[in-house]
């Protein structure tokens, strides 16, 4: 949006989300509103929302590989083998924020997939890789 304005907005609640993987690690993800953006010429377009999303694992005693020294080449992170996971929802809820503009938004965070490398960082930890897709609702003021 080239005559765009940026749009300053409260938090009215913001959530973490649960879930538990087949490997009987628990991963909290959240996605927080960071930005807000509309068209001044064009009031009635729609808006354009920058949203970060966060990952925590609680990582479970099954799930760690040992502690090494290795540092892994770009290719080898490339090439790695990764197994798709099962996972269960413990919980999803909408985050809700209000604009200036008294326009009510609510942003989801809703994880779609979730695979583990074969390989583990230096401490042990495991490698995860999570596809999450936001959803939004937006609910303007009656006039």
């Amino acid at each position: 949006m080239d005559d765009s304005i940026t749009i300053d907005f409260k938090v009215i609640r913001e959530y973490w989300d649960s879930y538990l993987l087949s490997d009987d690690t628990k991963l909290k993800s959240r996605v927080v509103l960071t930005g807000v953006k509309k068209s001044q010429s064009n009031p009635s377009s729609e808006y354009e929302f920058d949203f970060q999303s966060i990952q925590s694992f609680v990582f479970s005693s099954i799930a760690k590989g040992s502690s090494h020294s290795k540092i892994y080449t770009k290719e080898e992170l490339e090439s790695s083998s990764n197994k798709e996971l099962t996972f269960a929802i413990n919980s999803e809820k909408w985050n809700e924020y209000l604009l200036d503009d008294d326009t009510k938004v609510r942003l989801k965070n809703s994880v779609v997939g979730i695979t583990k490398s074969d390989l583990y960082l230096q401490n042990g930890d495991p490698i995860y890789n999570v596809k999450i897709r936001v959803l939004s609702k937006v609910k303007r003021p009656k006039k």
